[in-house]
């Protein structure tokens, strides 16, 4: 029970965190192909739905957008959008594997506030992995009473969104992210596409000294593998920087079962303590990113 406050509290203080450092995320754009010489198609802009509940939204038309107008970026140095009590962490995926630092400070500054967002502005959406007006669904947290809270959201069914960027004013970008499957409940996640990503974009460093990746009240470990058989430092940022994903041992949409634990005195099953799951760990091939 301690370690379910806990996460109540870790919850609270996240919505905060995302109210706080929101901006504007809506805009005009959805998934537009790529013609074989590289020249945007042009775009039609979706009109996505209202929501009609706290339990239900849709993906937003995030194509066409300057990727520094996506979201906001969180205290915790992630990109998300809010969407509702919540929110959707957002993946930028260059076409040649590139970094994109949004959070970057001007040398030399300590506390003043730098243009972080200055290498963003240099990039447009081009596609999007999950397409506009996509069904969202939330679960709510529990009080004692069997109560739910308004803003403490339990569950989603996406927890992160792909977006291809190219250079502003540039031929476009032949990168067509992976459609993953929306998580029907809390029992099933679907493996995500890593391939193409920069490696510093797939994951974080948890506590226990492990590169991880959340997959709703569970999480997947990185075992990772460069090409030429060099060390990768996960604990170095500008390391994980330095590299792409070119393969995953675990197929993108491979579904991962999870079984909860239960409290021994009511049997009643937890909602975010995890017992088990069919997959633990996905082995990353990764490759030196290209210097321009």
């Amino acid at each position: 029970m301690r370690s379910m406050w806990a996460k109540v509290l870790c919850v609270a203080l996240a919505g905060c965190i995302g109210l706080a450092g929101c901006s504007s995320g809506g805009g005009a754009g959805s998934a537009a192909k790529n013609e074989s010489a590289g020249q945007a198609v042009a775009h039609q802009p979706v009109e996505v739905k209202a929501s009609p509940d706290k339990y239900t939204w849709y993906i937003k038309d995030y194509v066409g957008m300057n990727a520094a107008s996506v979201g906001y970026t969180a205290l915790d140095g992630s990109r998300r959008d809010a969407y509702g009590a919540g929110n959707i962490k957002i993946v930028y995926l260059t076409e040649d594997g590139t970094y994109l630092d949004y959070d970057l400070k001007s040398e030399g500054e300590d506390d003043s506030e730098a243009d972080a967002e200055a290498m963003l502005k240099d990039y447009m959406v081009t596609a999007q992995n999950i397409a506009p007006n996509s069904e969202m669904k939330y679960t709510f947290m529990l009080d004692e009473n069997g109560e739910e809270y308004d803003a403490l959201v339990d569950g989603q069914s996406y927890d992160e969104i792909v977006l291809a960027v190219a250079p502003v004013g540039g031929r476009g970008s032949s990168v067509q992210p992976t459609e993953i499957q929306a998580a029907p409940d809390k029992y099933t996640r679907y493996v995500k596409d890593y391939v193409g990503r920069n490696l510093a974009t797939c994951g974080y460093l948890s506590l226990g000294g492990t590169y991880n990746d959340h997959y709703g009240q569970g999480y997947i470990q990185f075992d990772i593998t460069a090409d030429d058989g060099s060390y990768v430092d996960i604990n170095d940022e500008a390391s994980l920087r330095s590299y792409k994903v070119t393969g995953q041992s675990v197929a993108p949409n491979s579904e991962i079962s999870f079984t909860f634990m239960t409290d021994p005195t009511t049997g009643e099953e937890y909602s975010n303590l995890v017992e088990s799951q069919s997959v633990e760990s996905i082995n990353l091939t990764v490759t030196k990113v290209e210097e321009g």
